[in-house]
């Protein structure tokens, strides 16, 4: 009897507790409209798991399809405008009087009145890349005003709009859906894996993994309740939110851990500074998000992991087990509207199973600077750029003699790095016209990338943030720029037509591009996801003669590419009289 009450008053108290934790952020008396049209279905959610950053808003779906109104989900003026070909691509940043900034990306162009000022400060300073801030209150808006329509630009996997709701004094991205807006969810989170980690002290830490299954309504480990260690331990946990009407797998709200009935753990997502969001590689478990895709919470802090997002974190989250005494675990997680799912288990102290650490390598600590000098390298660590002690290998390989360096292995390519390492090498057999076209190459499972770097009195210099295997090499090949579209076969233009071109790069990528039309530039868009260029032409364009086109591709070693046209221009009207 004693036991049934304390599992009621341990129930009570973890109502109360997601009681408080779900109204810590309440943002639905902002009474902001929806920016979209149609209903609200979500293919992402806020603080979402992403590579090296949280999601910072909600995704709205529009149908597989561009082209919607988007608008302005309160009174306010416009603050900021970006256009670029990667990140929120066309975006647009409202400032409202009630403290509060909403911010609208991905879009595929701006209402007229929008347009037209970032055409001509494209134009000003002859670049698509634009970042306008235009005077306080200058570009007024008005609740439920069109400010443009959907799209893909920049970066976006597909048409849908990026939403956001930020803090204006901070700039602090919030959870969007604490608006309250009308989006059905009554699925709780999908718990998959349970990971126990030991050996937390290093980067990299020995995981052992348990698959779940949901019993009674809770979850538990597949294969028993009792999981046995060697020592102090971690936890790990892969899960998923879904939401009514959607597929696409979301983020949740928090995680709480619970051993022998106390809030040991805590995590939640209500908002984020963006000059955290890269600790989101210590979160996560690195390794399985780079080797398997996999995004999984730690539940657990390492030392140099300076996230604001946790709540609770006693002892770092790490558990300490006892002979003879079994710990039982309780974890909680719930999404914004409340669902939840628990997961149950107990763990026991074994001191039979060995605990083996590789201890080949240098042993970097976290919070110091690393440096060595040696095998015709050079490399510099700063403090702070490890989230744990790392014990790390350094290799070299001299066999392969086609390169313009040895092969050097540094680290292991699943150990984040919050801040940029210095790597030297010396290069071999470089002829002086060459020295501005070596690159850094990486090798990753037979793959090779372009890294980078800069080539100093016979020496190549390396700034990155990715551990693995470098080397030197060449890169004296120039971009292809191909013509596409009707227009390429022809060598007359009407006016409102579309100038496209397949751009490529091979090896280093990218790096500039600019188009001409009687030696005046004009604005080429560039979608570099689907290696697209094109010029829709404008009110720049001539509208009769005869026209020279021509456009230039660079890469990031200064290799080049032209194409040059020349056209005759015949306006709409004399080709209907033709006809």
């Amino acid at each position: 009897m004693r036991q049934f009450f304390k599992n009621q008053l341990f129930a009570v108290v973890l109502l109360l507790m997601c009681g408080n934790s779900m109204a810590q952020l309440k943002l639905d008396t902002l009474q902001w409209r929806s920016p979209v049209g149609i209903p609200i279905k979500l293919s992402g959610n806020f603080a979402e798991l992403r590579p090296d950053h949280f999601h910072a808003g909600i995704d709205i779906k529009t149908n597989g399809k561009e082209g919607y109104k988007i608008y302005a989900v309160q009174d306010g003026y416009i603050s900021r405008i970006k256009v670029s070909p990667t990140g929120y691509g066309k975006a647009i940043y409202i400032v409202h009087p009630d403290g509060y900034t909403s911010v609208y990306t991905h879009l595929s162009r701006f209402n007229i009145q929008i347009e037209k000022y970032v055409r001509s400060e494209q134009y000003k300073n002859e670049s698509f890349d634009v970042d306008l801030y235009p005077a306080v209150e200058s570009m007024k808006v008005l609740k439920g005003e069109v400010i443009g329509l959907s799209g893909n630009s920049g970066s976006s996997g597909g048409p849908h709009l990026h939403f956001e709701i930020r803090k204006t004094a901070t700039s602090e991205p919030l959870n969007g859906l604490f608006l309250g807006y009308d989006i059905l969810d009554n699925i709780p989170p999908k718990l998959y894996q349970l990971y126990v980690y030991t050996e937390t002290e290093y980067a990299n830490p020995k995981a052992s993994i348990y698959s779940l299954r949901k019993i009674n309504g809770s979850y538990t480990p597949h294969n028993g309740d009792t999981i046995k260690v060697n020592g102090n331990f971690g936890l790990g946990l892969k899960v998923n939110d879904y939401l009514n009407g959607s597929s696409n797998s979301c983020g949740v709200h928090y995680i709480k851990v619970f051993v022998d009935d106390e809030l040991y753990f805590h995590s939640q997502f209500d908002k984020f500074s963006f000059a955290e969001t890269r600790y989101i590689n210590s979160l996560m478990d690195y390794k399985e998000a780079v080797e398997l895709k996999r995004k999984l919470h730690k539940l657990y802090v390492e030392p140099n992991n300076k996230l604001s997002v946790y709540k609770e974190k006693k002892n770092g989250g790490i558990i300490v087990p006892e002979d003879g005494k079994v710990k039982h675990i309780y974890i909680e997680t719930a999404d914004v509207a409340g669902n939840t799912s628990t997961l149950k288990f107990s763990v026991q102290l074994d001191r039979t199973i060995k605990r083996v650490i590789n201890s080949n390598g240098y042993l970097v600590y976290y919070d110091n600077n690393f440096s060595i000098d040696t095998l015709c390298l050079n490399l510099t660590i700063p403090d702070n750029s490890l989230y744990s002690n790392y014990i790390m290998e350094i290799s070299v390989d001299t066999t392969d003699n086609s390169n313009y360096s040895n092969t050097y292995r540094i680290g292991n390519e699943t150990v984040p790095l919050h801040k940029y390492f210095t790597l030297t090498v010396d290069c071999k057999n470089v002829k002086p016209e060459l020295e501005n076209k070596l690159v850094f190459a990486k090798k990753y499972k037979d793959k090779l990338y372009s890294a980078g770097g800069i080539y100093e009195n016979g020496k190549m210099v390396l700034n990155t943030r990715e551990f693995g295997n470098y080397f030197v090499t060449l890169d004296t090949i120039p971009p292809t720029i191909k013509p596409i579209g009707d227009w390429a076969d022809s060598s007359v233009i009407t006016p409102y037509s579309t100038i496209a071109f397949k751009i490529d790069d091979d090896f280093s990528g990218i790096k500039s591009y600019s188009g001409e039309i009687n030696g005046k530039w004009v604005l080429f868009e560039y979608d570099p996801k689907n290696n697209y260029l094109y010029y829709e032409t404008d009110e720049y364009f001539p509208d009769n003669g005869i026209l020279s086109l021509e456009v230039t591709i660079s890469d990031n070693k200064g290799n080049m590419a032209i194409y040059a046209k020349e056209f005759t221009v015949n306006r709409l009207s004399d080709l209907k009289n033709e006809q």
